[in-house]
């Protein structure tokens, strides 16, 4: 014989079910905000590791030798000016300090543009790739002509290197993505 269910017992299961299901629920969606979260927070410190900071010290250095280049050379800071006595230096400098550099920042942010965080391709990134190929057409001839000439046209690339808009660009970058990553970090902890 089969006993008749009550209504509360029904009421209970019913209840018991919902609960059940909204915890299970409401567990699934926090732990998918918190693994958007650290999938954010991963490609934050992509961002920073492999692209900005990077970059960052980069410019830096560059900066700090351009400084140095024109204390050792006399010139004043807006530009460099090329005589018969500091154009071997100025070649030398170029070869060894401000082209690997700059090449290493194109190779950055030539095979890290993914990791940009803006939508579209900065202009300033664009002027250094394209300072750093425009020049080694110049020091290729340095090499085989033995070019002793101090003309700017023979000594510097086609494109200037844009210093302070890559440099402005990078930091601003830097700054914003540590402050993201900051503030990522302690949401994480707090969960």
């Amino acid at each position: 014989m089969i006993r008749p269910v009550s209504v509360g017992v029904v009421v209970t299961l019913i209840v018991t079910v919902v609960l059940a299901f909204s915890g299970y629920l409401l567990t699934y969606m926090l732990n998918l905000r918190l693994a958007r979260r650290k999938d954010y927070l991963d490609r934050v410190n992509r961002q920073l590791s492999e692209f900005y900071g990077p970059l960052y010290a980069l410019t830096e250095a560059s900066g700090r030798a351009w400084k140095e280049l024109l204390a050792i050379t006399g010139s004043p800071p807006e530009r460099m000016v090329f005589t018969e006595d500091n154009i071997h230096v100025w070649r030398r400098w170029v070869i060894h300090v401000f082209m690997p550099l700059d090449r290493k920042m194109m190779d950055i942010v030539v095979t890290h543009a993914d990791l940009l965080v803006d939508q579209e391709f900065p202009s300033c990134l664009e002027d250094l790739c394209a300072h750093v190929v425009c020049y080694e057409p110049v020091i290729e001839r340095w090499r085989q002509e033995n070019v002793d000439s101090i003309a700017l046209a023979d000594n510097v690339s086609v494109i200037d290197f844009p210093a302070a808009e890559v440099q402005a660009y990078v930091k601003r970058c830097y700054d914003s993505l540590k402050r993201e990553q900051t503030r990522l970090i302690a949401q994480i902890q707090r969960s």
